[in-house]
């Protein structure tokens, strides 16, 4: 039965030992518990005791949301002139800018358009106010002053919410949707490959005209089908943007089956420009699948179609085939400003390397090797060496983070984020941090991490590239649950460090685009089928939040990948990023070198997710032992486990 119990810190205590910036009243966590449980109370329109609160900095947000709660219940227009007063009252409050958009959909509802007008922000509206902003213009005699808004909307935005059916509705009446305008704005929907709105647009077309963006459509949605439909017709019109949309779209899944298609398809019925467009989509194709015939298709391109995707994959093509000389050629004809990154410097190292010219690649080897990184990791590997990471240490001005403290924003930010309200907390984050100097910025950002809050600390630090103050950049974060569940699960603690960190900056109510949930991102499926072989109970989407139920599945979940891959680090890490299946398709057919087969993953995301959590775990080690790193454990050659 796996152990879920662990003792989860309080990341607000630090908040007071760490400076005497931070101190607080006595009594300033008892307070926070009260508002926590008021604000609950009044969100769901619970009378609610909210005695001592009024001078407490959060005091505001407790009145949003009794107005909040009141609109909802309340009869329609009870409320308008107090919500009217509050939202005027306090513009920049995250809560009121919230409240307002209720409201002024809530006043759409009702048709009231007057008040709707007068409190309308374009600044800041969402696409479903846009349109509702433009009723309001038609319904009070004003149409014109929404007529070319409503025009550029209609071209641009990626949404059309169901509001904007009736101002579109009157363009169309006004003969300023005519269906040259709608074709236009299909083919944009086509070539953004957002399809759902293309098929309702097409719905407006005249058949005709409708026909050939319907067939682009086709070949977006089923390309094998459309293209073999193609082949049988040879003197059949098509879209050249949509056959090459549908050809890319086939060549990336099955090379072959595009390869053979475009043959029947006859190049013949292609200029010369379009049959390089289509070797290309060939070329990338065979290079994700890892193909032996990805170097030959890229010596063919014309370099009029070489592009940064083809100026990467042939490169990568060429060392997954173990042809150095042509990724040297073709790492020397990178565009200047590729060939700068760290990445080409290094595999311009390891080509020369291979090629018998050990000393040219040292000398990019040491210089790479100085540097934080990734590839500076590798170089380190290549020159036999231990890592040692390039560390700045934090100098902690407290007088500059006591005027901090000082910011009502940064009050309000602070307590938002203790009491788990990562919406408002950012909000008010971002307003109160975005005037300020570099030197503030990085007294900010210490703030933020002592409060446990690194996914604002990070970040902030990237922005002013000072990542190397590896205390901040690397905290002490979790460690002690870790280093518990490590051990319990069979893993390393720096791997689950790293995993955290790439995952969730150390956040344990981040929840993805995808519902992946926690400090190690699990989904759901994902989370209770782990629990279920671990004869652990099976957890709810909320309880993945918890650090105490997540730490522990995630933690079971990365040894279950490195038992599927023999114990080896490169591809677990890749399979919990992509799913096991992906990655025993990416194996190599006999053992090849980490590095190698890592800048090969086919999946853009997975590459850097593998590349970002090696780097975190030299990172850690070195954090917590101060010495070099020896990379070569973490870089053992890659293997095609027994069936």
């Amino acid at each position: 039965m796996m152990n879920l119990r662990l003792i989860f810190r309080c990341i607000g205590a630090a908040a007071t030992a760490a400076a005497p910036a931070l101190a607080a009243a006595a009594d300033l966590p008892a307070t926070r518990e009260r508002f926590q449980r008021a604000l609950e109370q009044v969100e769901r329109g619970v009378a609610a005791d909210t005695a001592g609160l009024r001078d407490y900095a959060l005091y505001p947000y407790l009145e949003a949301a009794r107005l909040a709660a009141a609109l909802r219940a309340g009869p329609a227009g009870a409320r308008d002139r107090e919500i009217a007063a509050f939202v005027a009252a306090q513009p920049e409050l995250p809560a009121a800018r919230d409240l307002r958009d209720d409201w002024l959909l809530d006043l759409a509802r009702r048709g009231d358009w007057a008040v709707f007008l007068q409190h309308y922000d374009a600044a800041r509206a969402t696409p479903e106010l846009v349109c509702q902003y433009a009723r309001a213009r038609i319904a009070t005699g004003d149409p014109e002053a929404v007529g070319d808004e409503l025009r550029r909307f209609w071209q641009d935005a990626p949404q059309m919410p169901p509001s904007c059916i009736a101002p579109f509705e009157w363009l169309e009446r006004q003969g300023q949707l005519s269906p040259a305008v709608v074709e236009r704005r299909t083919r944009k929907a086509l070539a953004d490959n957002n399809r759902e709105l293309a098929e309702w647009l097409l719905r407006r077309l005249p058949a005709a005209q409708a026909a050939p963006l319907a067939q682009w459509l086709r070949l977006l949605q089923d390309p094998a089908a459309e293209l073999a439909a193609l082949a049988q017709r040879p003197a059949a019109p098509v879209e050249w943007d949509g056959l090459l949309a549908g050809y890319t779209k086939l060549a990336t899944r099955d090379p072959d089956h595009a390869q053979a298609l475009l043959q029947r398809l006859g190049r013949e019925r292609f200029d010369p420009q379009q049959d390089a467009e289509l070797q290309r989509a060939t070329a990338l194709g065979l290079a994700w699948d890892r193909r032996a015939a990805a170097v030959d298709a890229f010596a063919r391109l014309p370099e009029s179609v070489a592009d940064a995707s083809v100026h990467e994959w042939r490169v990568r093509a060429a060392l997954w085939n173990r042809r150095f000389d042509l990724a040297a050629l073709w790492l020397h004809s990178l565009p200047p400003a590729l060939a700068a990154e760290p990445r080409w410097a290094y595999w311009r190292a390891r080509s020369l390397e291979q090629l018998g010219r050990a000393d040219q690649a040292r000398q990019i080897f040491e210089s790479l090797a100085q540097d934080n990184g990734y590839y500076s990791l590798l170089s380190a590997w290549r020159l036999n060496r231990g890592y040692r990471p390039r560390s700045r240490p934090f100098t902690e001005d407290l007088a500059a983070q006591s005027r901090l403290l000082e910011r009502p924003g940064i009050i309000r930010a602070r307590e938002l984020h203790f009491i788990g309200r990562d919406h408002w907390a950012n909000a008010e984050w971002r307003q109160a941090t975005r005037d300020l100097q570099a030197p503030m910025r990085l007294q900010a950002a210490r703030l933020a991490s002592h409060w446990g809050w690194h996914i604002q600390a990070v970040p902030m630090l990237a922005d002013l590239n000072a990542l190397d103050h590896l205390e901040l950049s690397y905290p002490d974060a979790y460690v002690d649950e870790i280093r518990m569940h490590a051990r319990e699960a069979g893993v390393p603690a720096e791997l689950i460090y790293g995993v955290m960190r790439q995952e969730s900056l150390f956040n344990p109510r981040a929840i993805s685009s995808a519902n992946a949930y926690g400090l190690l991102q699990l989904l759901l499926p994902t989370a209770r089928a782990v629990a279920r072989r671990h004869g652990a109970q099976l957890p709810s989407s909320s309880e993945l939040l918890r650090p105490e139920v997540n730490i522990p599945l995630g933690a079971a979940y990365l040894q279950e990948m490195r038992n599927r891959f023999d114990g080896q680090f490169v591809p677990a890490l890749a399979a919990y990023n992509a799913g096991p299946n992906a990655v025993r398709r990416w194996l190599p057919p006999q053992p090849m070198d980490a590095d190698f087969w890592i800048e090969n993953v086919p999946y853009n995301q997975t590459r850097g997710y593998v590349q970002r959590v090696l780097w975190h775990v030299a990172a850690y080690r070195w954090r917590h032992s101060g010495e070099p790193q020896d990379p070569a454990p973490l870089l053992q050659p890659i293997t095609t486990p027994e069936p």
